[in-house]
């Protein structure tokens, strides 16, 4: 969190949170009420100022204020990066220690415990890259994914189960 944020915040500590404002869409593109963010400095500084509460909701805390996201489908959108994944641009790698496909075809992992999407725009080369051999039908899905950095366990899951596994609420209100 950026050392201004946190100043902000033991400056007016009490300051009310906002909600319905603020979005992040399945491929991590933040979202101002209906117009996406295109500005490149307010998404470092959104991506820097990124949280999560006690009770599962996620924010950008912008100064004193807290500001709740609502999310399209995950937390965060999994990026592939040479021997890993990357949740945050500029962020260290990560290993995945599982992965999950809906019966809508999105494919998600866990990464640290967290819950985030495959960016739909890589899905078709991480399939084709760790599963070869997958004819695309749920039934005949592998019981695990071979990826560079190991293999990992595979499973169908919809997406509300996995919200509630992980302690996610996708649209936080006061």
């Amino acid at each position: 969190m950026d050392a201004q944020v946190i100043a902000a915040m033991a400056k007016w500590p009490d300051v009310a949170a906002v909600f319905g404002w603020l979005r992040l869409d399945a491929r991590g593109h933040w979202w101002l009420r209906d117009e996406r963010l295109s500005h490149d400095a307010m998404n470092a500084f959104f991506q820097r100022n990124y949280g999560c509460d006690g009770q599962g909701r996620y924010y950008v805390q912008n100064g004193p204020q807290k500001v709740y996201v609502a999310l399209e489908t995950a937390p965060y959108v999994a990026r592939r990066v040479s021997h890993g994944w990357q949740i945050r641009p500029g962020e260290t790698v990560r290993p995945a220690r599982s992965a999950f496909v809906t019966p809508d075809g999105e494919m998600l992992l866990d990464i640290d415990g967290t819950l985030a999407l495959i960016d739909d725009r890589e899905l078709a080369s991480v399939v084709a890259e760790c599963m070869p051999h997958w004819d695309g039908m749920l039934s005949s899905l592998p019981g695990s994914v071979a990826l560079p950095e190991g293999e990992i366990p595979l499973q169908v899951e919809t997406l509300p189960r996995l919200w509630r596994q992980y302690g996610i609420e996708v649209d936080p209100c006061d």
